[in-house]
């Protein structure tokens, strides 16, 4: 019989360190969208009016269009939602 491979410790570390962050971001990803629903149902649910209603499920999806909208006409590769360090390299050149 051959003897079972080993997995080096560090590669065991980065890959915990990684499914850490991945976690992470996830449960803030999930409160955040949690809280946005909360807000949205609470609202609906106690008024009529349709402004309230209106701004309620319109500014969230506004603000997710144009984050989508930058993060897809972003090439390069200082490409992100928030390139703030390119725009300081580009002043420094």
């Amino acid at each position: 019989m051959s003897e079972p491979l080993a997995v080096p410790a560090p590669l065991l570390l980065l890959v915990a360190v990684l499914a850490l962050v991945a976690v992470v971001m996830l449960w803030k990803l999930l409160m955040v969208a949690g809280l946005i629903g909360l807000a949205q149902w609470a609202v609906i649910t106690q008024t009529e009016d349709p402004t309230a209603v209106l701004v309620v499920v319109g500014v969230p999806a506004l603000v997710l269009a144009v984050l989508l909208r930058r993060a897809a006409s972003r090439t390069g590769p200082r490409a992100g939602l928030f390139p703030r360090s390119a725009r300081r390299l580009e002043v420094i050149r």
